[in-house]
């Protein structure tokens, strides 16, 4: 802590642009940015518009000596998805605010808190695109001219060797690991216990730590050999120590538990900022602590805010804080982030044929030998429900892929997922020219595998099989795999699941529906 500011609490100013909306997405061009703007009358600042005619941001604050834009748990949001309206987040957007602040002739340093990805054996895209994710990610940072990145265990779990050569890869000159706890031996130039940066007038002290306990759970051979952990207490008391003989401000990054990071800005009251994980998004104002001397933060999840300090050394108010969501309010070109996060990222999708490899399995007390066949298998027994499924969304699932303005969408597991029938089982979706039959969602993505059901019709276990009650699917959650809280946010299972209800929509005495058939378009089934 700066010896030369006294911070009484009243000092503080407090500010926060939050919003109580949940997600990811993109929302329409046509969506009026002020709608997303902040809505408390105390901390909305004044539409004052910049040169370039938007508004200027934090216009209730004088320009600072310096600022500090800080970012965390990404979580593998690279950028909105366009599945709904509203949703908050994404590289681009964090650009544009960026990149808005330096035009307003703010002197700028940024620090990340890490977990650019999240559990790549269980995302929805597979490890593999969880790799080209955090490499992508990376290399945003370093566009971004990112000064610091945590080390995160989460991050680590793409694997240790994997992690560390992508630091060596992907990050460029400027951006450094910081961690006080962990060391690398033969990285010493790539990660730091403690950075020093400049920002404006502003000198900046920052370090992080990495709970030994997040690090203990991985499961990772090459753990021991490549880290060295000690212990928090025996690392970060000398790093503060030694940052504080010539920076204005210390900045303490905290990957652990949120309560870790409380219990350590009260350890060590001489960090101004301390920086938390979070389990949602970010409360409207900081947390003070040690009389109002240090501010605990946290930035949210998935990307959706940044956390912004302004200082103002000297004055009666050194430090200001803003939690800012990144929502349609920063809709600037962002051209060269483009590049990263979607061209040059998607290409690397393709490139690898990240769909066609994914690891696909058996689809779950199926009957031996039964694969997906395509809503065209079932419409000459079921004709009035095809005919209804056809009226929907679900049945255009794929074109809203083929025609998305962000191009390659088609090549992203992520997006394949909900918009083909079958992805990620042995005889499901492979791509549009192996299985054309697969595009959209379709039957067999709820009632499963039907080729069965179609050899036998009158095969009692093929259809109880395939038998699907509202009741069953409301239990088991199907329908949330893709209506999730990012994807749907206004999802009601009770209110939307009666729009593609099918009960008792055909009849079945045309002897012909009984006789069976094999499906030309089966695929064979994998193991």
């Amino acid at each position: 802590m700066a010896r030369s500011i006294t911070r009484p609490v009243a000092a503080v100013g407090l500010v926060a642009a939050l919003l109580a909306y949940i997600g990811c997405g993109q929302p329409s061009s046509t969506k009026d940015a002020a709608a997303d703007a902040p809505t408390n009358p105390l901390t909305k600042p004044p539409a004052v518009p910049d040169s370039a005619g938007k508004s200027k941001l934090f216009a209730n604050w004088p320009t600072p000596a310096g600022a500090l834009v800080i970012s965390g748990e990404q979580d593998g949001y690279l950028e909105p998805c366009g599945c709904t309206q509203g949703q908050q987040g994404g590289l681009t957007r964090r650009y544009d605010l960026a990149e808005r602040l330096k035009a307003q002739s703010w002197p700028l340093a940024l620090i990340d808190l890490g977990s650019l990805i999240k559990d790549p054996a269980g995302s929805r895209g597979g490890p593999e695109e969880s790799k080209f994710k955090f490499m992508t990610a990376l290399q945003a940072l370093s566009t971004m001219n990112y000064d610091a990145l945590a080390l995160s265990a989460e991050d680590l779990k793409l694997g240790v060797g994997e992690v560390l050569g992508q630091f060596l890869n992907n990050m460029g000159e400027r951006t450094k690991v910081v961690v006080a706890n962990v060391e690398v031996p033969g990285f010493e130039g790539n990660i730091k216990p403690s950075l020093r940066l400049n920002a404006g007038k502003a000198r900046i002290g920052v370090t992080a730590v990495l709970d030994p306990d997040a690090l203990n759970k991985l499961a990772d051979p090459e753990k021991d050999t490549l880290l060295k952990v000690k212990t928090v207490a025996e690392s970060l008391p000398g790093v503060l120590a030694d940052l504080e003989k010539d920076t204005d401000f210390q900045v303490l990054m905290v990957q652990g538990p949120p309560e870790l990071a409380k219990t350590l800005a009260e350890a060590h009251p001489g960090f101004d900022v301390v920086v938390g994980t979070s389990h949602f998004d970010p409360k409207e104002d900081p947390e003070l602590l040690n009389q109002g001397r240090t501010m605990l933060i946290s930035v949210g999840k998935k990307g959706k805010y940044v956390g912004v300090v302004g200082f103002f050394p000297n004055t009666d108010k050194p430090m200001r804080y803003m939690a800012q969501a990144l929502n349609s309010r920063f809709n600037g070109p962002a051209e060269a982030m483009k590049k990263v996060v979607q061209d040059d990222f998607r290409d690397l999708l393709k490139i690898n044929k990240i769909v066609e490899s994914f690891p696909r399995h058996h689809y779950a007390n199926a009957p031996q030998g039964a694969a997906f066949v395509g809503a065209d298998a079932c419409k000459s027994c079921h004709p009035a429900t095809f005919a209804k499924w056809s009226t929907t969304k679900h049945a255009r699932g794929y074109d809203s892929l083929v025609t998305d303005p962000k191009p390659n969408t088609v090549y992203d597991a992520e997006c394949v997922t909900c918009h083909t029938t079958g992805f990620e089982y042995n005889s499901g979706w492979v791509s549009a020219e192996a299985t054309p039959h697969l595009k959209g969602n379709q039957c067999e993505n709820c009632h499963g595998p039907a080729s069965k059901h179609i050899e036998s019709p009158d095969d009692r276990d093929a259809r109880k099989f395939l038998a699907l009650t509202a009741e069953r699917a409301d239990q088991t959650h199907m329908c949330l795999r893709c209506h999730d809280e990012d994807n749907s946010p206004h999802f009601k299972f009770e209110t939307h699941y009666g729009q593609i209800a099918h009960k008792g929509m055909d009849t079945y005495t045309d002897p012909k529906v009984h006789q069976g058939s094999t499906p030309k378009v089966a695929r064979r089934p994998g193991p």
